[in-house]
């Protein structure tokens, strides 16, 4: 069910999307708040309400009515027609559970109904030939109005983690508003969506390509130069039949705070040094211990023997076996311009920091010093993310129209290989629709391997969720792992 119909006052206008924006152009950001109805209030998270402070919000950011198109090989625009707006979709459905129970559950999505989220975070809507709305937003009520779980996707054609979560906190507080009979209030500060902000604020590149994007660098084929050429509609619905696999299982693990401090203590122990370590290095670190030998160890099991070498083969045609392991992680650069425009831009702003470490030594067994050795090459990544590394990234070190695609068509399934996103510097538990924070916010159980999402905990216990979606086999091996599992917690 789509929102109705209702009088915006948007302007026509068209975006120009940056390489940073092509990037991540076909995926969406899944994110599910869960509000618990603790006061038994009868007019609990009116739908009126969140779609009047929804349709004032994107007056100010106009660009979630709008289409991405294709502008050219490798080139994307974001349209926004005034006269005729592309609402978010938004649809509402009915639990037969009470909000206690999902609570019980420890909040798992597949707990949720059937309808109450988005497929997988490479969304295509209800027909593959036509684009999608750049939001998508379900609202699913538990049993007798205990409770609800608002489940937002957006396009991250038009948002980073860091926009999304400003432009949802900016719903919330109209929201709120609206609550008291309040008139909302202007927004706090100015955004700006030009994304020739970014070019502005980065100079142009000084030196040849560093040798840390060399490694990164990501050979092409027929396949990506074809999909950097064919339609958004297209794109997303080839990208999802390449990368979203029936055999995907999902996982949540938790780790403590205390036992993330402790952790921290043991390794600036062993490295005897006075480095800053940070919860991320730690958090990234162990997630190498935890994942790597799993993935390794399923690797090696699925292709032996000649069936298996010749199954493995016609899978994943494109790719090779690798000796060493890249754990990758988005980094957002807007901390790192010290410029006030950088920080109302809504564009997107995270680029990719790279750490490579043998797969020998991933393999031996885990201890606190390997783990020490890992945090501290996580801290030397993120201090690597010099101006010159963003300056390369931005303007790129290769202008081929389909370098944006390559890591979705070319490197998604490589078994040595990981990417992780953490929502841990995001208000997520401030978002107050007028009605209380959230019990609990997490992300939809996505079919997309090699992607880790770290989301904070309640700030009443603290600690951090490793949300995974993986292959049954890898995650057998990870809850197998006894130093991941002296850590952390399965959840489900």
């Amino acid at each position: 069910m789509s929102a109705p119909k209702v009088q915006l006052n948007v302007q026509s206008h068209v975006y120009d999307l940056s390489e940073l924006d092509a990037g991540v152009s076909c995926a969406y950001i899944p994110l599910i708040y869960y509000y618990p109805n603790t006061d038994g209030h009868d007019g609990f998270m009116q739908t009126e309400l969140l779609q009047r402070a929804l349709y004032a919000v994107i007056e100010e950011y106009p660009m979630l009515v709008g289409n991405v198109r294709q502008a050219g090989p490798g080139k994307l625009q974001l349209v926004v027609d005034g006269s005729n707006p592309r609402l978010p979709s938004w649809r509402e459905v009915q639990s037969p559970l009470e909000f206690s129970q999902i609570e019980a559950g420890r909040f798992d999505p597949q707990l949720l109904p059937t309808g109450a989220l988005i497929a997988d975070v490479f969304y295509v809507g209800s027909n593959w030939a036509v684009s999608p709305e750049m939001a998508d937003i379900r609202l699913t009520r538990f049993k007798n109005n205990s409770g609800v779980a608002l489940a937002i996707s957006i396009c991250h054609a038009i948002f980073d983690g860091f926009a999304c979560d400003r432009f949802i906190q900016r719903w919330a507080s109209i929201c709120r508003d609206l609550t008291t009979n309040t008139t909302p209030g202007s927004i706090p500060d100015d955004v700006t969506h030009d994304r020739a902000v970014i070019d502005q604020l980065v100079p142009y590149p000084q030196e040849p390509l560093l040798d840390v994007l060399l490694k990164m660098y990501i050979p092409g084929s027929y396949l990506s130069r074809f999909v950097a050429w064919a339609s958004p509609e297209t794109r997303n619905w080839v990208l999802r039949t390449l990368n979203v696999s029936s055999d995907i299982s999902a996982a949540c693990f938790y780790i403590s705070q205390t036992t993330v401090d402790s952790l921290r203590r043991s390794i600036k122990d062993i490295l005897a040094t006075s480095e800053r370590i940070s919860d991320n290095d730690v958090l990234i670190a162990l997630l190498m211990i935890g994942y790597a030998p799993s993935a390794l160890a399923q690797r090696d099991h699925d292709s032996a023997g000649v069936l298996g070498w010749l199954t493995s083969t016609l899978k994943h045609p494109f790719i090779k076996k690798h000796n060493h392991f890249a754990m990758l992680e988005a980094a957002d650069i807007r901390p790192r311009i010290s410029d006030d425009r950088i920080v109302k831009y809504t564009g997107n702003c995270p680029i990719a920091i790279m750490m490579r470490h043998p797969v020998e030594l991933l393999q031996t067994p885990p201890s606190l010093e390997i783990l020490a050795h890992l945090a501290l090459s996580v801290r030397t990544a993120t201090n690597g993310l010099t101006d010159e590394y963003i300056a390369q990234i931005i303007h790129g070190g290769n202008t081929e129209t389909d370098m944006y695609i390559r890591p979705l068509i070319c490197k998604i399934g490589v078994p040595e290989r990981l990417i992780a996103t953490n929502f841990g510097r995001f208000g997520l538990y401030k978002t107050d629709f007028g009605w209380n924070i959230p019990a609990y916010v997490g992300t939809l159980n996505a079919k997309l391997p090699k992607a880790v999402a770290i989301f904070p905990s309640h700030p009443s216990d603290g600690g951090y969720y490793f949300n995974i979606s993986e292959h049954a086999g890898i995650l057998q091996r990870m809850r197998a792992n006894t130093f991941w599992a002296k850590y952390t917690e399965s959840i489900y």
